[in-house]
């Protein structure tokens, strides 16, 4: 005779536990991402959508040759990165109670109901984490509106400018590409002398493996950029936003008056402001790139003040520094990647510690049917409640899952827009 399942103590913890599992099966993007660790969150009884955790990234310095170092004593400067924990998804299933009443019962129930349920929430979790990701993304490399292709120069372009931005890991690299991109990725390399086994996975599965020094994955949930309608002719006015090191606001001059937009997610160069290298300080040869991380609407002079990543750092004592010089008001112009008011698909290159994400615990009430959480191996938590509602005489089971993302090292992923 079959055990009954709600008699067992720890039920609410086998489904959690199943659902966990599920979920972090059903992740790809966010399963290769670094994770917060508990240290950051640990030590509250459960979190709720909205609240913040902190991101500490290491200190920077610059070295010194003279024995006597009293002239340049640097302050410890330690960045920190807000996580907000504002990704939250939640499905609700209405049940009998027959449905998980024992274990055969309850092994049908997770095929039929719980797996599709998992699969849903994380496809969804996932379709937010890869446009978080893509919109703080700074770097962008191929031919906007080209749609590719995708070949072996481009992505090494993308991996010039992540080496480029001082990443120490020639390991742990990936390219998420959408569908197309795919395809033409592999298309473009059918011809190219590679291992046996990458070579038999293009033509017996259809996609690249590792290559040009990124594991190469597919995906069907990546970001689509569509720009503001007003990207030509913008210049920096000091009179909106006055210039000064670490600025992540930037007065911009230019668009049309009170139409003119900018979308979240944009990216730009600036005339005359130059990337350095994040160590050695050496002027790159290239204009930096930035990305508007917030919409932004002309007022009536058609002035608009953009809030951008990274922070302009141009100051040559500050070990911060990633420009070559500060912007010029009124003829330090803006160049955006693309066209107006058209949509753009969004592959990504990055670093598994570019952007770090975070699944906490949530608050788990007391007087419930059934309350259980758990997380999985791979560091992703589902809660799992379960009470009788008297107005419709229903047992009504719900999942969910709250966590957030942030982008640590983003000069260490690039998009490639098409």
């Amino acid at each position: 005779m079959a055990n009954s399942f709600n008699t067992l103590k720890n039920a609410p913890g086998v489904v959690a536990k199943l659902a966990a599992g599920m979920f972090e099966d059903k992740v790809q993007f966010s399963r290769t991402i670094d994770k917060a660790p508990a240290e950051d969150y640990n030590g509250k009884n459960g979190y709720q959508s909205g609240d913040t955790i902190y991101i500490s990234k290491p200190a920077r310095f610059i070295p010194t040759t003279g024995a006597d170092v009293t002239s340049a004593l640097q302050d410890v400067t330690e960045e920190k990165v807000a996580l907000a924990l504002d990704t939250r998804y939640v499905v609700p299933i209405a049940l009998t109670s027959a449905e998980i009443a024992t274990e055969a019962a309850l092994e049908s129930w997770t095929k039929r109901v719980l797996d599709p349920a998992v699969s849903a929430m994380a496809q969804y979790v996932e379709k937010a984490f890869v446009q978080k990701a893509a919109q703080a993304t700074f770097q962008s490399v191929g031919t906007a509106g080209a749609a590719g292709p995708f070949d072996t120069d481009t992505v090494l372009a993308a991996g010039q400018k992540i080496n480029e931005m001082a990443c120490p890991d020639y390991s742990n690299r990936y390219l998420l590409l959408n569908p197309y991109g795919s395809r033409s990725a592999t298309n473009a390399r059918k011809g190219l002398f590679q291992s046996s086994s990458e070579i038999a996975s293009q033509y017996k599965n259809g996609y690249m493996g590792q290559a040009d020094g990124f594991e190469f994955m597919s995906n069907n949930m990546l970001y689509t950029h569509t720009n503001g309608n007003d990207v030509t002719g913008v210049a920096v006015e000091a009179s909106v936003v006055a210039i000064s090191n670490g600025m992540s606001t930037l007065g911009v001059d230019g668009l049309t008056n009170t139409t003119g937009t900018v979308t979240k997610g944009s990216v730009f160069t600036i005339s005359g402001v130059n990337a350095v290298h994040p160590v050695t300080k050496a002027d790159l040869g290239y204009l930096q790139q930035f990305v508007v991380t917030a919409d932004a609407t002309a007022n009536g002079s058609g002035q608009a003040t953009l809030s951008i990543s990274p922070s302009i750092y141009y100051t040559t004592t500050d070990p911060r520094q990633n420009v070559s010089a500060a912007p010029v008001d009124e003829s330090g112009a803006l160049v955006f990647v693309g066209v107006a008011s058209t949509a753009y698909a969004q592959n990504l290159a990055y670093h598994k510690s570019a952007f770090r994400m975070v699944s906490v615990p949530l608050v788990m009430p007391g007087g419930m049917d059934m309350a259980g959480q758990a997380t999985s191996d791979g560091g992703f938590t589902i809660r799992v409640l379960r009470d009788y509602d008297i107005l419709t005489d229903k047992l009504i089971m719900r999942l969910d899952f709250l966590g957030g993302l942030a982008a640590v090292r983003p000069e260490w992923a690039a998009r490639l827009t098409a």
